[in-house]
């Protein structure tokens, strides 16, 4: 417990939700309305016309593709109750990552929250697409609500999974989820999956947790983890092993995380890919809770 520290609040006063009028872009809108209360926030409405090939791209590219979002944004917007959330909607078209990255840009937005439902910008494509220049290029974090998430997220913070990979150093991204913890007065559970590297990480790690892994790991993870004195409430470390996606999701449902909280390596250009998203992807598909990444 850190007392009387001063306590350092995020800064989520701008959210851009980006939606496809699916299932999944109103779960997304009711997590992003109560923040956006909680917070003070503005909010952002983005959907995206994407450009597609024939035999559909006469259509697309024509006023009455802009005209049916439209139409479309009016229904989305007039079926939610965002109370007193001041927010305005932007339709623009393009590719979805340049346009939301430019909104994320022109408008200073702190946070990005996302469904993953449907026809969604998570779904709908493959590893290496836009869902992976998202989450590995914006500029803030990205909240991802999965079809899978339970019901009321976020309804009462108690709990941050924060994955931890030993051999890097988040720093900003650590002080991020501290600064969320102790203004929601959250614990904040630390797990590192151990993984033999010489596997597939779809395979799962046969060799056993011994005295001397175990060890080695936690000691890496007190290295690079804030000291308790940083929390409001006492952190736990986790050492665990097996497929880490599996497992970070597995751990969450065990200990009750309302959020998972996952530090993710910065692409060196917007086009590159990686291969540790694969974790981060089917954490984000597989998980009842939302996740939080945020790239370092």
């Amino acid at each position: 417990m850190i007392g009387a520290q001063p306590l350092r609040r995020s800064s989520i006063s701008r959210i851009l939700l980006p939606v496809d009028f699916g299932p999944g872009s109103h779960q997304a809108g009711a997590l992003a309305r109560m923040l956006a209360q909680q917070y003070g926030s503005r909010l952002w409405i983005a959907h995206v016309v994407e450009p597609v090939t024939a035999p559909d791209a006469a259509f697309i590219h024509s006023a009455g593709a802009i005209e049916y979002a439209e139409q479309h944004m009016a229904r989305f917007v007039a079926s939610e109750s965002w109370g007193d959330v001041a927010f305005q909607t932007v339709i623009r078209a393009g590719h979805l990552w340049h346009v939301l990255s430019q909104l994320v840009e022109e408008n200073g937005i702190d946070l990005i929250i996302a469904g993953a439902h449907g026809r969604n910008w998570l779904t709908k494509v493959v590893l290496g697409s836009a869902a992976e220049l998202m989450v590995r290029n914006a500029k803030c974090p990205v909240l991802t609500v999965s079809p899978r998430l339970r019901q009321n997220p976020l309804d009462g913070l108690l709990r941050i999974l924060v994955p931890l990979d030993a051999q890097s150093h988040p720093a900003s991204a650590l002080a991020y989820t501290v600064a969320l913890a102790n203004e929601n007065n959250a614990q904040v559970v630390f797990l590192h999956v151990l993984h033999h590297s010489a596997m597939p990480l779809d395979y799962p790690d046969e060799e056993p947790i011994d005295d001397e892994r175990y060890a080695a790991a936690m000691a890496r993870l007190r290295e690079i983890t804030p000291s308790a004195q940083h929390f409001r409430r006492e952190p736990e470390i986790i050492i665990d092993s097996g497929v880490p996606a599996d497992t970070i999701v597995e751990v969450a449902k065990r200990t009750g995380a309302d959020l998972i909280a996952m530090p993710v390596r910065r692409a060196a250009t917007a086009a590159k890919v990686h291969a540790p998203w694969h974790t981060a992807y089917r954490v984000i598909c597989h998980a009842t809770c939302p996740v939080l990444t945020l790239a370092e």
